[in-house]
């Protein structure tokens, strides 16, 4: 399973036939464990026994201390509990054990195409700062194979109608699941993915269980010689491979594989679920390869999320959205690229991976000045661009249907940079999140590993009514430039949530500020053109301006707004100023300056002092 686990409870098995139980967190390439009590324990390699751990000298590394679990009560020998290599040393070894795997999935082949295809289209697009990620897509008829597989010494129990109607039925209610896996798909993208699987009878191997399991056998090896056996049965059965989905190169996307009976192997063994790519690929028809491919133990019952997670890698060319260093927590339960919430229930896919997609069914960029509205349930977004490659794209969670599972209901507010990384939760500049949920309690819980997400994330009314350049978390760049996006009176969450688009002041572009008294500003454009503004009052702490501001009222050569303003007075102390040729709506008095300065002492910080030698913006 490369879909990631938090704290979710194993069964691991000693050579002596005895078991432990522990809690996870990590997926198939790194992960960390913890008896129930919360010792960390590691793998002797020499034993074979699971014994309690504790850090190497270099701090690098996990290593048995010598005492199995279980042997002695772990209080008595004085060893912490949740013991952790540093954040650097997990994620270069969560790298390193992906890079150990080889090659890389067809599905990150063509996503890496796709991220390459965006940086180009964002290079050419500099000068066009509201360029809009280019459409994608996943939509149409998709279908891939699930085989079914049992063993000589152990058969399945669960039937391949109760895995047809898994993959397959609408309306389907099996194992307490919300749905078939064709409806989960069928529903996040609004109709326009159709995905089925063609389900084979049951493939008995060659050997026994057991041969398949062996643990001092390399990781994924018999998984994959497993794999072979039961493709070349089918296609020797006259099997069409015609009739699955296959990308430009004939590389069918997906390949799901159970196998009967409930998992036996510890972590990284033998046949413990994953998904990768076949070493050697397996071409099962002129024009139909294999590559991709899921395998996991069928237990007892049949969950949506993980087959749905992993469908979402192979059909899709979704990434995962999980830190796969595991120093953060990625975006939580609000999507199921992450950690998805419910087994029998995920969450949905979010916004930025279903315009990805192609699934969008109204997109509205937004605009200063106007209300939003913004539904539920359906692929409505809001987007606030800055080029194919960065951009806020906005949308309606509300905690019911496939979204029952989420932490919080409300407007979910995306900051995506397509460059960037969910391993990186560094928030700065050069490292951060492909796709961040600008949480609306600004703690970062998600980025500083709290939580999976909490009632406080999403933006709505009465506490969460306003997001822009003043607000924390502010609508800032990643560059550290203004946005631009100003949004307040946010409604309360509902199926429908409405809120305004107001006029923002243009921080990065302006020299200078200075206060005209009730509710007027003047400021110094870039330029030099002389601006002026009418001020409507507070809310929330931030600035609301009136319609139609701001008005030019000065054009080029404007270094200082007092210097212009005192012109008109007729001081003409600073004759080399070049006087502005339109005139503005109403020039201040000097108390009506003296009554402005608070207003302009806000201006000021946000703004900093003039770029030339005369007076600061705030002083008059």
């Amino acid at each position: 399973m490369s879909i990631p686990y938090n704290g979710q409870e194993f069964t691991f098995h000693n050579p002596n036939g005895s078991q432990i139980k522990v809690r996870g967190w990590g997926d198939q390439s790194a992960a960390v464990f913890e008896t129930l009590d919360g010792h960390t324990v590691v793998k002797d390699p020499l034993s074979g026994f699971y014994h309690y751990a504790t850090l190497s000298a270099d701090r690098e590394d996990l290593v048995p201390i010598g005492i199995p679990v279980g042997r002695a009560a772990p209080e008595t020998l004085g060893l912490p509990q949740n013991i952790r290599i540093p954040g650097a040393a997990a994620r270069a070894r969560a790298q390193a054990a992906h890079d150990d795997l080889g090659g890389q999935r067809r599905w990150e082949v063509r996503r890496e195409r796709k991220r390459a295809q965006l940086r180009a289209v964002a290079d050419a697009d500099k000068a066009r700062p509201d360029a809009a990620p280019p459409p994608a897509g996943t939509t149409g008829d998709y279908v891939g194979l699930c085989l079914l597989v049992q063993f000589p010494d152990v058969p399945g129990t669960i039937t391949q109608a109760q895995v047809e109607d898994f993959c397959n039925q609408p309306g389907y209610t099996g194992f307490g699941n919300n749905g078939s896996v064709s409806d989960y798909f069928e529903a996040v993208s609004d109709r326009k993915l159709r995905y089925t699987n063609r389900v084979t009878a049951y493939y008995t191997t060659q050997h026994a269980r057991a041969h398949y399991t062996d643990p001092s056998i390399p990781y994924r090896t018999r998984a994959q010689e497993l794999i072979a056996e039961a493709l070349d049965a089918l296609r020797a059965g006259g099997f069409d491979f015609s009739v699955l989905s296959s990308d430009g190169g004939g590389f069918v996307y997906a390949l799901n594989v159970f196998y009967a009976g409930a998992g036996v192997n510890n972590w990284a063994e033998g046949l413990w679920p994953h998904s990768w790519g076949l070493a050697t690929t397996y071409t099962a028809s002129p024009t139909k390869t294999f590559s991709d491919y899921q395998i996991t133990d069928m237990g007892t019952q049949l969950t949506l999320r993980t087959f749905c997670h992993e469908n979402g890698h192979m059909i899709c060319d979704f990434p995962d959205l999980y830190d796969t260093g595991y120093e953060s927590l990625g975006i939580g339960d609000y999507c199921l690229m992450c950690y998805g919430g419910s087994d029998t229930n995920p969450t949905q896919v979010g916004a930025y991976l279903k315009n990805a997609a192609g699934w969008t069914s109204k997109m509205t960029t937004l605009s200063p000045g106007m209300t939003a509205t913004v539904a539920a349930g359906i692929n409505d977004f809001l987007i606030h661009p800055r080029s194919a490659t960065e951009y806020f794209i906005l949308e309606n969670r509300q905690q019911s249907g496939r979204d029952t599972a989420l932490p919080d209901a409300g407007l979910a507010i995306w900051h995506v940079d397509h460059l960037g990384s969910n391993s990186n939760e560094q928030m700065t500049p050069s490292q951060h999140y492909e796709c961040t949920l600008e949480q609306a309690d600004n703690r970062s819980d998600l980025e500083r590993k709290a939580n999976l997400g909490d009632v406080t994330d999403l933006y709505g009314g009465p506490s969460a009514l306003g997001f822009g350049a003043d607000t924390s978390p502010n609508s800032n760049w990643w560059d550290g430039n203004t946005s631009g996006l100003e949004i307040e009176q946010i409604s309360a969450p509902g199926a429908t949530m409405t809120f305004k688009v107001r006029h923002p002041v243009a921080v990065g572009q302006l020299k200078q500020v200075l206060s005209g008294g009730d509710g007027v500003i003047y400021a110094v454009a870039g330029n030099g053109d002389l601006l002026w503004y009418r001020h409507d009052g507070r809310h929330d702490g931030s600035f609301v301006w009136a319609e139609g501001s701001p008005k030019k009222v000065g054009v080029g050569g404007v270094a200082c707004a007092r210097c212009s303003l005192r012109r008109r007075r007729g001081d003409l102390r600073h004759r080399r100023q070049r006087r502005p040729v339109v005139v503005p709506p109403r020039w201040p008095s000097r108390r009506q300056l003296r009554l402005g300065r608070g207003l302009a002492e806000e201006g000021r910080r946000r703004l900093g002092r003039p770029a030339h030698g005369c007076s600061p913006a705030a002083t008059g």
